[in-house]
């Protein structure tokens, strides 16, 4: 008489294979979940950056110069006046004002005041945060020269953006 069951020994290597597969199919899908959510986070972080170097572009090309002082750029941020409001209607004071948090980190918060006052840099009326960055800096460069103060009744040619060791370059148009 013959024997229709399975050995333990054919058992032992079904269920093996099995976990091994399953294991595998496991593993695979772990690395991929861990991928995605590291690209998600890139993928975040550079709308965070496309848009601060947006904002500033829009308002930047929208620019007014009728003061005696027009653009101020400092270590704690910049401030300018522009046709290209965000909060209130017509000609606004837009400031870019870094703040250091408690962790070591810097935030960006966008300020908008109503008036042309001549007061650059003082605070606006307006404000929200566009975004928290291990490192955020400003520099213009005007005929050639980079600086990291700035203050003239004329725009710079070109602001340069550091957001987190990535920079950004918003130009007034006259460069080619």
């Amino acid at each position: 008489m013959r024997n229709k069951g399975f050995t333990l020994l054919e058992l032992l290597l079904v269920v093996t294979l099995l976990l091994l597969v399953f294991s595998v199919i496991g593993s695979v899908f772990i690395s991929e979940l861990k991928g995605n959510i590291l690209l998600k986070g890139k993928i975040n972080r550079y709308i965070e950056y496309l848009s601060v170097k947006n904002q500033l572009t829009k308002q930047f090309f929208s620019k007014i110069e009728k003061r005696k002082t027009n653009f101020k750029l400092g270590s704690d941020g910049l401030s300018f006046y522009t046709l290209y409001p965000i909060f209130f209607p017509g000609a606004v004071r837009a400031e870019y004002k870094i703040e250091k948090t408690e962790n070591n980190r810097y935030r960006l918060i966008y300020q908008e005041f109503p008036f042309i006052d001549e007061n650059l840099g003082e605070e606006g009326l307006k404000k929200m945060t566009m975004g928290t960055f291990d490192k955020i800096t400003f520099t213009v460069i005007n005929n050639g020269k980079e600086f990291e103060n700035y203050s003239d009744q004329k725009f710079p040619q070109i602001i340069k953006i550091n957001m987190d060791d990535e920079y950004f370059y918003v130009t007034d148009g006259s460069i080619k």
